[in-house]
């Protein structure tokens, strides 16, 4: 990492890799999951989805068990990105933009793998593998950081595959899945919110503020219930299809990026500024998952219909 940090220091290309990072935060990175979801595969959909909302899940139980600081903390001689700087809040250890990254591109890679050119397969490992390269160029996480977040997030996707087969072979399994994912996420959410957490001090200041630890609860639980609950009502009061044309696929997308836009420019500010910052947590991991997963296809069904009618 510090020879990482004299090339950035002495050579440049801290916005090159700042862009990169930024990546799983990207339009484009929505747009992959909420499409395929909204339009042309569902169950690839669900796939990307479910990794990506449940191993942020996983991602905060790992952060809020072992508690590692940030690199910097750990080396004085470490000397972060100051652009990056402004969003490392909590601890470091695993990489959350290197879970996302790898929930998206890495899960929509291997859903398609047994149909997708290796070129293509190549490309979208390489993608994962420059946002983890990011987050270690820029000084903000360490390579067993980024290395554990790819590790589980595709151990995960072998899970998943397994999970949804299962899920597939009787309905009655799906009230189930529901059920025990709800229970699974209040308990981590319990476990997080109420355990200790280290108060060591560093230039007369916490390192981490506990208040800040326990309120990553919150965004774990808004990440989990978000899938749960989004996936099980979708399932028993729209079951929408996406066998539909290419135009009313158009006004799916027209509508549920609207929305999206709406949550992002008005309602978290709004939630920023009124609510507290648990509130804030959960309601912005909560708000844009559960709105692809149930909102948004509850709206454009009730278009489609009201059209057709």
């Amino acid at each position: 990492m510090i020879f990482l940090q004299g090339i950035r220091e002495n050579y440049g290309g801290e916005g090159l890799f700042m862009l990169i990072s930024n990546l799983p935060k990207s339009a484009l990175t929505a747009a992959i999951p909420a499409i395929l979801y909204w339009c042309f595969n569902k169950q690839a959909g669900i796939f990307i989805l479910f990794n990506a909302t449940c191993g942020r899940v996983i991602n905060e139980l790992i952060k809020g068990t072992f508690c590692v600081y940030r690199p910097w903390i750990r080396d004085a001689e470490l000397i972060p990105s100051s652009e990056s700087l402004k969003e490392a809040s909590s601890f470091s250890f695993p990489s959350g933009h290197t879970q996302f990254t790898t929930a998206v591109y890495g899960g929509f890679a291997f859903f398609y793998r047994k149909v997708l050119p290796p070129l293509v397969i190549g490309i979208f490992g390489l993608i994962v593998l420059s946002v983890a390269f990011s987050r270690n160029f820029l000084g903000v996480h360490t390579p067993q950081d980024v290395l554990i977040a790819i590790i589980y997030s595709i151990g995960l996707f072998y899970m998943a595959e397994k999970l949804f087969t299962w899920l597939g072979k009787d309905k009655e399994r799906r009230l189930i899945f529901f059920i025990g994912g709800l229970i699974i996420c209040a308990v981590i959410f319990l476990y997080l919110y109420f355990k200790p957490y280290p108060e060591d001090i560093l230039n007369g200041k916490l390192i981490v503020d506990p208040l800040k630890a326990r309120a990553d609860a919150f965004d774990a639980l808004g990440f989990g219930l978000a899938f749960f609950l989004g996936w099980f009502l979708e399932q028993k009061f729209i079951n929408f299809k996406i066998k539909v044309s290419n135009k009313d696929r158009l006004w799916r997308v027209i509508i549920g990026f609207g929305i999206l836009g709406v949550i992002a420019v008005i309602i978290y500010p709004l939630i920023k500024v009124f609510l507290s910052i648990e509130a804030y947590k959960f309601f912005k991991a909560f708000l844009p998952f559960f709105s692809i997963l149930f909102i948004i296809p509850l709206i454009f069904t009730k278009v489609e219909q009201r059209f057709k009618r």
